[in-house]
């Protein structure tokens, strides 16, 4: 009997950073409160989110993140998700505040852990003093969903959906090249093809010209033929004219030279 497949040894933790309300902004800067947040498991693999430039202190990021974890890690009581939130500065950013919890305490162990979690957590300040809330949602998938997460432990949403989109549009222009020459092959084609046409149209056409002209340049021979005809026939009528004058003269009765 074959042996069946081996099992997916990873799943994916999916932390979704919505929002914050009610946050202190640093002392030091004197811009609009402009926050960001960071967020990991693992301290070597830190995923940011966009800058929120619009609610001040009250930020809405609802970025997305996926975390490559093991089963051993989503049953620890001890497994947890770091948050650190920033204020964008003029020459540095500042902290706001930090949020740490528990994966046991989002999610519990007997619901099931594919349907997505919501909850608000205390932002802790520098100084170690609560201040505001940050509302955070998890869930868990199935790794074998997202091939990418195979070679690299987290990834952001927008991220992804950026190679996805880069994906899509390294195909379009490669549809869109070949089409193009397709097209062009096509037009080649069609040239040679009317070219041909329009020589042989051409030859024709000249042969045809060529008949009435010839006709043209023949009636012309045959009307100046013509004309010099008529000329010698009117010369001739002419001179037969004085002649018969001539002789009527010669031989009138009222010559003088007869009567003598």
């Amino acid at each position: 009997m074959p042996s069946p497949p081996p099992a997916n040894t990873h799943q994916v933790l999916e932390i979704n950073l919505i929002s914050a309300q009610g946050l202190k902004p640093p002392s030091s800067p004197r811009r609009r409160l402009q926050t960001y947040a960071v967020t990991w498991i693992d301290p070597d693999t830190k995923l940011r989110t966009r800058v929120d430039k619009l609610g001040g202190h009250n930020p809405t990021w609802n970025d997305k993140f996926l975390f490559r974890v093991s089963p051993e890690f989503l049953a620890g009581d001890t497994s947890s998700v770091c948050v650190v939130i920033y204020a964008i500065g003029t020459f540095r950013d500042h902290l706001v505040g930090t949020v740490r919890f528990f994966i046991s305490n989002m999610l519990s162990r007997d619901a099931d852990k594919s349907t997505p979690c919501f909850s608000a957590f205390q932002i802790r300040r520098p100084s170690g003093r609560f201040h505001g809330v940050m509302n955070i949602g998890a869930m868990v998938m199935d790794g074998s969903g997202f091939p990418a997460l195979e070679k690299i432990p987290a990834i952001g949403y927008r991220d992804l959906m950026g190679e996805k989109i880069q994906q899509r549009r390294r195909k379009t222009v490669e549809e869109k090249s070949k089409e193009l020459k397709e097209e062009e092959v096509l037009s080649s084609e069609s040239c040679d093809n009317s070219c041909t046409e329009e020589g042989e149209g051409e030859s024709s056409t000249a042969s045809s010209s060529s008949s009435p002209r010839t006709l043209k340049d023949w009636n012309g021979v045959r009307e100046l033929a013509g004309n010099k005809a008529l000329t010698m026939s009117a010369s001739g009528f002419l001179c037969c004219l004085v002649s018969q004058r001539s002789v009527h003269q010669q031989f009138s009765p009222t010559n003088p030279s007869l009567e003598r």
